[in-house]
């Protein structure tokens, strides 16, 4: 079951963008940059949904963000979140075809890119997933979804931007410098 889920959340993305059908090879894969092949962020993104969702069902005294004065708040605001989160991975993705460069989080970059949402903050993909979830937990008004949109900020953070911004402060030096000092990580 973890090999088909992984290929399923990882597959359309890479079939999409490099016309190739995803595969996943079995290999050892030790330390912490193997980590972050197997735990994709849209990994993450769902297994966090998939919480929120479930908080929802199995514990609905959880709905406390759903109060009688907030409920229609909480839901128009969850809507318009939810879509700036689904759109800016979209985005984003267009700007990675339309460029020719890897989306593939732990592979190199072979461009560099500051147009569009990245114009505003160097991690769109990884703001955009986050709101998805914001925007869930207020659909749903749980503060459990509140929880797993803190833990998705965290491991995006402090364990996959960190290592992209790395490699792309390796590949592209000043440039990236200079660009990092000009847009913020996340707004």
């Amino acid at each position: 079951m973890g090999r088909s889920f992984l290929v399923a959340a990882y597959g359309p993305e890479h079939l999409i963008f490099t016309g190739k059908k995803a595969k996943l090879r079995h290999h050892a894969m030790p330390g912490r940059e193997s980590m972050r092949k197997i735990i994709l962020p849209p990994v993450l993104l769902v297994t966090c949904l998939v919480a929120t969702v479930a908080a929802n069902w199995y514990l609905p005294e959880d709905n406390i963000l759903k109060t009688v004065w907030l409920y229609g708040v909480t839901t128009k605001i969850g809507y318009l979140i939810l879509f700036i989160g689904i759109f800016l991975p979209i985005r984003s993705a267009m700007i990675f075809k339309q460029e020719e460069t890897n989306i593939i989080p732990y592979k190199s970059p072979d461009k560099m890119v500051s147009r569009g949402p990245f114009g505003f903050t160097r991690n769109p993909m990884y703001l955009g997933m986050l709101l998805v979830i914001l925007g869930v937990a207020a659909l749903y008004g749980t503060v459990v979804g509140l929880l797993f949109s803190v833990l998705y900020f965290a491991v995006a953070n402090w364990w996959y931007i960190p290592f992209e911004e790395a490699k792309m402060a390796n590949i592209f030096g000043d440039a990236f410098t200079d660009y990092s000092r000009r847009v913020r990580r996340w707004l």
